[in-house]
């Protein structure tokens, strides 16, 4: 293969021979090729070759010939037409051909018939023109394969710059050609692979959308466009913020550009408002593409419509969360000497209610019966059946003391009402005297006890396997005798399955439990065990925890922490999923704080009239403060639609009309009630609901540090 040469601007004869030297190339190729240059001292050549410079004697041409052979690539020498008079031995190396094959025009029988018209050409332009020539080839090698050469020769002019020689290498270049095809041929299969990926965007009912390697959309195909409304410039780069949820865009804004920085796909649930206003669910998942070195070059991601489906999920919970409700009890047993408390916390992924469930109720002789359990399953199906599951149990109680009779008896109807379906529960009393505290345990988790709390809970015995299995089981009853102050703790798995850290979850459990002995000035004992185990962490699972102090109980002043009786939520009044969700929120806020469940109801049903006012009239951004500094809480919301005009607090005359009764409600529900317009909104309504504070709930009254100690012995 050959190999351009520099063109020789010096020629140098001195009498002691000549004097060859490399020259770089000069031009667009920086390599260096090799070539061959001879100087000559004379003024008059300053600048040219002279044909007189060329070795003449047989001494000359010899030393000549043997530097040229001793360089790395081929060189060779022509006369003014252009006929081979000498290349080095690198050509026979390369080419398996003797020297004399070449001289003359026989290099041309070893060039590739497809390249060999437009070599010849080229190199007969030169001979003709005198310039340069520069050509790319493929040549055919001693093993009978073709490789890509890149050739070049400058011409030798006398002092009449006449053409007397031309001097040229030569170079291979495969590795370099064969690598630009590769890549020519790579980013023709990405434009084709983009073409068809684009094709096919277009004819599917999703939104597609690409984005180069930093995170800009440059492209949506047309679905985009005609859900928001948007025009392809303002939907580029980084536009599609205006379409999104103001709730779902912070988290959005963090968890996009992470993907984008760490190259881990992306996938999330969130809003987007479609062109009349509406928002809905989407899906969105991206995946990055990355090239040969692992480097992202682009984006891929799609957009899927799941509004149906997530609020038809959210009916199924709000029914299941209504029915667990009422399946819970609203009320537990409190005596002088012993405290219940209890806590359940629905699972957040998936916004379905699972199946565990507590309860604890007095019978006539004085005995305390408890139970807790956990049902296969989520939803409202799960539900029921711990209706049923609670209703069998309490009726069983009357009949039988013995937890171990209760447990088999409620296998057996178990068999017969739900076969084939897995249920874990434990069943205990407690005797009158609340010193001893019997159990049986089908498949639970063991029981925790703690009698000191500077010392983590122990666990007591654990029972045998499940009901549901499909034949008879026998159960050991265990009886345990508490002493003052003791704590008894029952839990279902999700209080510790939330974790991948099992073992340090439980003893976070452990010691959140031995904290409380002794101490019955906090309000939610079981929440704040909770609060302390899960330690901000989403819950994956149902959970539930039933907790008994046996110690005398005293009314406390509320200390609940003032940083947590001030608080703010905002939804999209376009939003209903979002609308009830705060709801849910507010009210078990409220629930922590009250001193009794029983006004909870009402605080409900008065919260539940304003948002539906405010969604039904106000479209836009709703704000909901509450604030219960004082005795009773004051909730304020405020909207950004047109504001009301008038109001009124008195029933419709037609008494079929259905509107007209919020107000009313509210007014004769609320302490006290306020509608104004709002500077900067469009209405506020503000209400004091018929709530007292009760004793704290605030789980600083479990001190940390102490939990970590705790947590260390365990």
């Amino acid at each position: 293969m050959f190999f351009p040469s520099p063109s020789c601007e010096k020629l140098s004869v001195r009498r002691e021979g000549v004097r060859f030297h490399p020259d770089p190339p000069l031009g667009k190729q920086t390599a260096t090729l090799g070539g061959l240059c001879i100087q000559h001292p004379s003024p008059s050549f300053a600048g040219t070759a002279h044909a007189a410079a060329l070795p003449n004697s047989p001494v000359d041409i010899e030393a000549w010939r043997t530097l040229a052979e001793t360089l790395p690539t081929v060189v060779f020498t022509a006369a003014p037409d252009g006929a081979i008079e000498f290349v080095n031995r690198r050509w026979s190396e390369f080419t398996g051909r003797e020297v004399g094959e070449v001289v003359g025009n026989g290099w041309q029988q070893l060039v590739h018939p497809d390249d060999a018209k437009r070599v010849l050409a080229a190199w007969n332009h030169a001979i003709e023109s005198g310039d340069q020539l520069d050509v790319t080839f493929r040549v055919r090698r001693a093993d009978g394969e073709y490789t890509w050469a890149w050739s070049s020769a400058a011409p030798l002019r006398d002092a009449d710059g006449k053409i007397v020689r031309w001097y040229g290498a030569a170079m291979n270049v495969d590795a370099r050609k064969r690598a630009e095809e590769a890549l020519h041929a790579s980013r023709q299969e990405l434009v084709d692979s983009e073409r068809r990926f684009r094709a096919l965007a277009e004819s599917i009912p999703v939104i597609c959308w690409t984005a180069d390697a930093s995170g800009w959309i440059d492209w949506y195909n047309w679905r985009w466009y005609d859900f928001t409304g948007q025009a392809p410039e303002e939907a580029r780069g980084w536009g599609w913020q205006a379409a999104h949820h103001p709730d779902d865009l912070l988290e959005v804004m963090q968890r996009w550009p992470n993907s984008i920085e760490t190259g881990a796909a992306f996938e999330m649930e969130f809003r987007l408002r479609r062109h009349d206003g509406v928002f809905h669910w989407f899906l969105t998942r991206a995946e990055p593409l990355r090239n040969e070195s692992g480097k992202i070059v682009r984006w891929y991601g799609s957009n899927v419509d799941i509004d149906t489906q997530k609020r038809s999920l959210d009916r199924t919970k709000r029914v299941a969360e209504t029915m667990q409700d009422m399946f819970l009890p609203q009320q537990l047993p409190q005596h002088r000497d012993l405290r219940i408390d209890a806590a359940y916390v629905a699972a957040e992924k998936d916004a379905l209610v699972g199946g565990d469930w507590y309860d604890a109720f007095d019978l006539p002789d004085g005995r305390i019966v408890f139970s807790i359990g956990d049902v296969a399953g989520h939803g409202l199906e799960a539900s029921m059946r711990v209706g049923r599951i609670r209703q069998a149990i309490y009726a069983l109680a009357f009949s039988f003391s013995d937890p171990t009779k209760i447990l088999a008896r409620l296998g057996t109807i178990l068999d017969h009402q739900d076969p084939g379906n897995f249920v874990t529960v434990l069943v205990g009393t407690i005797d009158p005297s609340h010193r001893v505290v019997a159990y049986a345990s089908a498949g639970h988790p063991a029981p925790l006890i703690a009698y000191r709390n500077d010392e983590p809970a122990r666990t007591l015995a654990a029972g045998g396997p499940p009901l549901g299995i499909g034949f008879p089981l026998e159960f050991q009853t265990q009886r345990v005798t508490v002493q003052p102050d003791a704590v008894v703790a029952l839990y279902t798995d999700g209080m510790i399955e939330f974790s991948r850290d099992l073992l340090g979850t439980e003893r976070r459990l452990k010691a959140a439990v031995a904290l409380l002995v002794g101490d019955t000035g906090i309000a939610r004992p079981a929440s704040a065990v909770q609060q302390l185990v899960f330690d901000d962490q989403p819950a994956h699972d149902d959970a539930a925890i039933l907790l008994f102090q046996f110690s005398e109980v005293a009314e406390k002043p509320a200390t609940a922490d003032p940083r947590t009786l001030a608080k703010t939520w905002r939804f999209h009044s376009a939003d209903a999923y979002s609308a009830h969700a705060t709801r849910r929120r507010i009210v078990d806020h409220l629930r922590q704080f009250a001193r009794s469940d029983e006004n909870v109801f009402v605080a409900e049903l008065i919260l539940g009239e304003m948002l539906s006012n405010t969604v039904e009239h106000a479209p836009g951004l709703v704000e909901i403060d509450l604030d219960w500094s004082d005795e009773h809480p004051v909730v304020t919301i405020r909207d950004t639609g047109p504001g009301l005009r008038a109001w009124t607090s008195r029933l419709p005359d037609n008494p079929f009309s259905e509107g007209g009764r919020g107000m009313f409600l509210m007014k004769a529900l609320t302490e006290d009630l306020r509608v104004r317009p709002a500077a900067g909104y469009g209405t506020e309504i503000k209400a004091t609901l018929p709530l007292c504070k009760g004793p704290a709930v605030a789980v600083e009254g479990l001190r940390r540090d102490a939990m970590q100690r705790l947590v260390r012995k365990a």
